[in-house]
């Protein structure tokens, strides 16, 4: 049996499963009619629990296949083609994980601070000149800290950061696993 022929056989394999998955359902909604309460609902537990363990199985089958189309194309020295209708792209993400929110947040207020003109005052007591900066430094020390104590962030948005803090490279404050992976959409 060819790629091919085994292709076909599965796609037919989950048709047969998904009919088979409908008549259960099916026969658990009548047997719950009947009054088979218990029964049903201990069989229902049993059927989302099979059910469950096969979409986790079916994810780590994607999650093997998935690489190996990616190492194929690039094998191929391809980042995308068409098959059928169709379009399939080689893409690459990146997941950041522990993050170094007090760095991040103290240069996001300081880039946003330096976009304002500072003024100066005369100090009422000594009648010397002091920044706005220096008087307001407290106050946004204390929303800082506060914000750290409090917030639970998860997750930054790169590009933003990007813009907003001009030479901050993000990746450089947290950890970054870089994956490739094939998607697959509509030609349109």
């Amino acid at each position: 049996m060819n790629l091919d022929e085994r292709i076909a056989e599965i796609d037919a394999m989950a048709g047969d499963l998904r009919r088979s998955l409908d008549a259960a359902i099916t026969e658990a909604k009548e047997s719950a009619e009947n009054g088979e309460l218990q029964s049903t609902a201990e069989s229902m537990v049993d059927l989302l629990e099979v059910i469950k363990y096969h979409k986790s199985g079916m994810r780590d089958v994607d999650n093997e296949a998935n690489p190996t189309l990616v190492t194929i194309m690039d094998t191929m020295g391809t980042r995308k083609f068409e098959r059928g209708g169709l379009l399939v792209e080689k893409k690459q993400s990146s997941y950041r994980s522990n993050w170094q929110n007090n760095v991040l947040v103290r240069s996001v207020v300081n880039t946003a601070m330096d976009e304002i003109a500072d003024r100066e005052y005369v100090d009422q007591n000594t009648g010397e000149p002091i920044s706005e900066r220096a008087i307001l430094a407290p106050w946004i020390e204390a929303v800082v800290e506060r914000l750290l104590e409090c917030a639970a962030f998860r997750d930054w948005r790169v590009t933003a950061l990007r813009a907003r803090v001009p030479g901050l490279d993000p990746d450089n404050f947290c950890d970054v696993k870089r994956s490739s992976k094939a998607t697959i959409s509509r030609v349109k």
